[in-house]
This record gives structure tokens, C-alpha cells and sequence, in this order.
């Protein structure tokens, strides 16, 4: 929680992305390499960790629940300055920054449900729906 509202985040967002990237798992490692709760991949903490001056931070940290979630967080922060688009952000995340300026030129992709069916890809498209869906059932349950 202390890590979404230092970055300007719906805790509950990062909760619902949480469950989506890793089901919880603080040593989950996806087949390209993405690790912990935020499946971030190495390059992408190293980045990070550098511009945090985060000392000895190495590519084992990002098994460190609150390393991967500051990382994590402030990663996703930084896709929200580029957008206030849920949908893109989520797409962003999952599949890159350069895809989902590519899919908003398509037309119609101004609509968040549009966009979102457009998604070439069917693990981003259905990681998209899962996150919004997440947030909306862990809204009605938590109040943070």
C-alpha cells in the first residue's frame, strides 16, 4: 500500500496486478525471465534501481517483496505520466510501450473497450480484462 500512494497508484490497482503477474508469489519467474510480484524483467529493475539509488540492489532483489514492489510501482507510475488510460497503461506493462503506440493509431482506439478488443495479442488482451475485472471485485471488498 505504502508503495502505490508514494507513486500516486490505487493500491487496489496494484493489488489486482499483482494477483495477474504472479498469483502472490514473491519468487515467481515467468519463461522470459520477469521476476517477483511484479514480474519485473532484470533490465527493467536494474533501470530503475539505478535512478532510485537503490545500494547492492542485484537482479536476486526483484525476489524481494518490497524491492519488486517499489520497483514495480514506480515503473507503473511512470506509464500513468503517459497516459491516464487504464487499459493502455495495463497493455503498456504487459507488452511494451512501442505496441501500444502503434495499437492507438488504429481507429476507434480512443474507446478504453475498443482498444482493449483491438489488442493483437491475446495474452495482453485477456491480461488487460483480468486487471480491470481484479479491481473492480477487490473495489467492492477492500477499502484502502
Amino acid at each position: 500500500i505504502e508503495s502505490s500512494k508514494e507513486n500516486g497508484l490505487d493500491p487496489i490497482l496494484v493489488a489486482s496486478l499483482i494477483r495477474q503477474e504472479s498469483n502472490f508469489n514473491p519468487r515467481a519467474t515467468s519463461p522470459v525471465g520477469a521476476r517477483g510480484l511484479m514480474q519485473l524483467m532484470p533490465p527493467v529493475g536494474r533501470t530503475i534501481a539505478r535512478s532510485k539509488r537503490i545500494s547492492g540492489y542485484t537482479d536476486e532483489s526483484l525476489y524481494d517483496p518490497a524491492i519488486n514492489i517499489r520497483l514495480g510501482t514506480n515503473h507503473l507510475s511512470t506509464l500513468f505520466r503517459r497516459t491516464s488510460n487504464i487499459e493502455r497503461v495495463l497493455a503498456a506493462y504487459n507488452a511494451g510501450e512501442s505496441r501500444v503506440a502503434r495499437w492507438i493509431q488504429k481507429k476507434g482506439a480512443s474507446d478504453p473497450e475498443i482498444f482493449t478488443e483491438r489488442i493483437p495479442f491475446v495474452e495482453t488482451r485477456d491480461y488487460v480484462r483480468s486487471i480491470v475485472r481484479n479491481q473492480a471485485f477487490y473495489s467492492a471488498l477492500y477499502h484502502w
